[in-house]
């Protein structure tokens, strides 16, 4: 397989054709139900492509976003315009939680409670209406199977080991890519937008490209506001080519 955007399609096309319903985590996932869940790590502007391509299908998934990335503010206006454009393809967006960046080892529920929460309610301000599930990012052993009374989590024992679950982290499937070990009955698959491309590249090579892009819409960010004092940040929210939610409900119908 490769990691591009082509692929990814052929494979929503896969998953359509062996009848899967697609669902979330406020559902209950019986036979036949497959939860597809990206974590947003490095690139908003990747996960709306992904966005799009699964709503020209008719195809709802659940994208989650790291407040605490280095690599992207989700107050900044274009990736506030994103999330808002990804929740009017018919998507959820939810919270993408580091428990790395507030301690080393495993906190009290009290204490894991009140910071998921915290940053939930910075996510409140910015989605429509984000879904309380959480997804944890680079999940310590302690998360995993674990369930909380505040939130539910991607790692819950019906969302990890009660169904077959595949995901794609540095670019390597767990288990096996999804569909070519069969059809599970029932199904989680992880996708991280940041690691799709047009065209096949390595995990290093898709770091090193995502470092020019970022540094580069920084730099001419810069120019433009401090330089050049032009103060209008519209242009940075040029997505590419329109996808209307409009068109996305004639689809579907």
């Amino acid at each position: 397989m490769t990691f591009t955007f082509d692929w990814y399609g052929d494979f929503l096309d896969r998953l359509l054709s062996h009848g899967y319903r697609f669902r979330g985590y406020s559902d209950e996932i019986e036979s036949g139900d497959v939860i597809l869940r990206h974590d947003v790590d490095l690139s908003p502007r990747k996960s709306l492509r992904t966005a799009r391509m699964e709503a020209e299908r008719g195809i709802e998934s659940t994208y989650f976003f790291l407040l605490t990335s280095p690599f992207y503010n989700v107050q900044h206006k274009p990736n506030r315009e994103i999330i808002a454009r990804i929740e009017s393809l018919g998507h959820d967006v939810g919270l993408h939680f580091s428990t790395h960046q507030y301690w080393n080892g495993e906190p009290s529920s009290p204490e894991l409670v009140e910071r998921v929460r915290s940053e939930q309610r910075v996510l409140v301000e910015i989605a429509e209406d984000p879904v309380s599930a959480v997804s944890f990012h680079r999940p310590p052993e302690w998360v995993f199977r674990r369930s909380f009374r505040s939130f539910d989590s991607t790692y819950e024992e019906r969302f990890f080991t009660e169904i077959a679950y595949r995901g794609d982290s540095n670019q390597r499937w767990r288990n096996e890519p999804p569909l070519a070990d069969g059809t599970p009955d029932r199904m989680q698959v992880l996708t991280h937008p940041g690691l799709w491309g047009e065209e096949d590249a390595s995990f290093v090579e898709r770091l090193s490209a995502l470092e020019d892009e970022t540094l580069g819409r920084t730099r001419r960010f810069m120019e433009e506001q401090f330089v050049e004092k032009k103060y209008n940040i519209d242009e940075f929210c040029d997505f590419g080519e329109e996808f209307e939610p409009a068109a996305v409900s004639q689809q579907q119908q």
